[in-house]
């Protein structure tokens, strides 16, 4: 196995998870878009997208981070906001081993801290995420104002 950091070269083999990971957020199939906003997204460095593929060559997992800064930290973070191990890959330890990855190659940047949202119904992902570390928030409400 095998976790690379994507570049346009890339797109052909992250486009169909990310695609997949809409879907499964009940949103339209839609490759041709999900593949132009991950480029986008990589011509104008406005995420960091990381691809897990097995050692038979095939894209198994990815995570897409944006980059952030903490004024009380005065230091760069990472918002994890995108996670997706494909369906037939699940229970490989995949998502852990994508995990682990970030947070030693984020660590070594010197990064504060990976912060992430996840689905109040997503209790694989709470379970990976609270054995790996992360803490539930329990001193700030989230606010949305969509427009």
């Amino acid at each position: 196995m095998q976790i690379i950091e994507c570049t346009l070269k890339d797109l052909d083999q992250v486009a169909p998870l990310f695609n997949q990971y809409r879907i499964f957020y009940e949103l339209p199939d839609d490759l041709d878009t999900s593949r132009d906003f991950l480029q986008t997204n990589l011509q104008d460095n406005r995420s960091r997208i990381f691809l897990l593929v097995d050692d038979q060559g095939t894209a198994q997992a990815f995570a897409q981070l944006y980059p952030a800064l903490c004024s009380l930290a005065m230091k760069r973070f990472y918002w994890l906001y995108d996670l997706f191990v494909a369906p037939e890959a699940r229970k490989s330890g995949y998502a852990r081993h994508l995990m682990n990855h970030l947070t030693t190659l984020l660590r070594a940047e010197g990064a504060d801290r990976i912060s992430l949202d996840t689905a109040m119904s997503n209790k694989a992902a709470q379970a990976l995420y609270e054995s790996l570390g992360y803490q539930r928030e329990r001193e700030f409400l989230t606010y949305h104002q969509y427009l």
